[in-house]
């Protein structure tokens, strides 16, 4: 199956910052309409034709790039929930900025050296992955599938990204290349 994978577009968190909203009410973000344009390109690359179907992310600024691509593409449409981003905390507490960052640089470093971290807080890379499959997994009988989620999600999937992938743009690969 080849999979077209598009990070989520710019969102805009002006709203959310203005209200000191937690992260988890930051994921309703909407996208920045400054950037929707680029976002309704992507339907019109010659890689996006011929594509089967468009699955997404629940959190707002996937499902709102999802919709924008799709509607050009005409496709059937999935939310995937376990598409959605990198838990910080399997608790499901709140964290402040500054621990939820220390995390994140603890997961990114794992993740570059390989080396798997056993006692945490919060997902790892291995466990972020087998969501991930598991959903992909599904969509096996697709021929060419646009997931739409978030850059951790694919960098779980390919490994680590030193570059990263930004907002709006996508990185082609098969699930065949994705190692178990």
């Amino acid at each position: 199956m080849e999979i077209l994978f598009v990070r989520h577009g710019v969102p805009d968190y002006r709203l959310c910052d203005e209200r000191q909203m937690t992260q988890l009410e930051k994921d309703y973000a909407p996208l920045d309409r400054r950037y929707l344009d680029e976002i309704k390109a992507l339907s019109l690359n010659p890689e996006f034709q011929n594509s089967s179907v468009v699955i997404a992310s629940p959190y707002t600024r996937a499902l709102q790039t999802a919709e924008l691509i799709n509607r050009e593409l005409k496709l059937e449409l999935f939310v995937e929930h376990d598409l959605r981003e990198w838990r910080a905390d399997l608790a499901g507490g709140y964290l402040d900025l500054q621990e939820r960052d220390r995390r994140w640089h603890e997961y990114r470093q794992a993740l570059k050296s390989g080396e798997p971290i056993t006692s945490h807080d919060y997902e790892s890379a291995a466990e972020l992955k087998r969501r991930t499959l598991d959903v992909l997994e599904r969509y096996q009988g697709y021929r060419k599938v646009i997931v739409v989620s978030h850059f951790n999600v694919l960098e779980s999937l390919i490994g680590f990204q030193p570059q990263g992938i930004g907002c709006g743009q996508y990185y082609r690969f098969s699930l065949d290349d994705v190692r178990l």
